[in-house]
């Protein structure tokens, strides 16, 4: 099956790799993840929609780490962040917890990458589907995503 994410990925020549796992839906978390691809927790990312005001803002940070909204703030140029409900992640971001990719979402205004990023060539992320990772080569996905990198975690 291919995704959007996927799909996106191949028109900009990124290349990837597709890591399937089943996981039910409310044992799912991002290390519970790791586990099941048997990947270290700071190599696979999660990708968080946040807002201020009603611009969507995207930032990814390792499944190990907790987002500073502050840092996250400041690094985004913005007053202050809040989450995106989990109710609202497919209309605003355009897909549901667990699927949800810095690759294809809707009209945000930015992507993040926590600075922990520049530790791994390669990393993991969702493929936009419940149940699919991709690993990607960390450079290429920057450089497609044109996102920047800062620390945006708590310490």
């Amino acid at each position: 099956m291919k995704t959007n994410a996927m799909r996106m990925l191949d028109s900009g020549k990124v290349k990837y790799e597709v890591l399937e796992y089943t996981i039910d839906k409310d044992k799912f978390s991002g290390e519970a993840v790791s586990d099941l691809l048997g990947m270290d927790y700071r190599q696979c990312y999660k990708t968080l929609g946040l807002i201020h005001d009603h611009d969507v803002y995207i930032c990814v940070i390792s499944v190990a780490d907790e987002i500073d909204l502050k840092k996250a703030a400041a690094a985004l140029k913005v007053k202050n962040l809040e989450m995106v409900h989990v109710k609202d992640l497919l209309k605003m971001v355009g897909y549901e917890r667990g699927s949800v990719s810095p690759v294809g979402v809707k009209k945000n205004k930015g992507i993040v990458f926590d600075d922990e990023v520049m530790n791994h060539e390669e990393i993991e992320i969702s493929g936009g589907a419940f149940g699919i990772g991709l690993k990607v080569n960390r450079d290429e996905l920057l450089k497609y995503l044109n996102a920047k990198v800062m620390d945006i975690v708590k310490e």
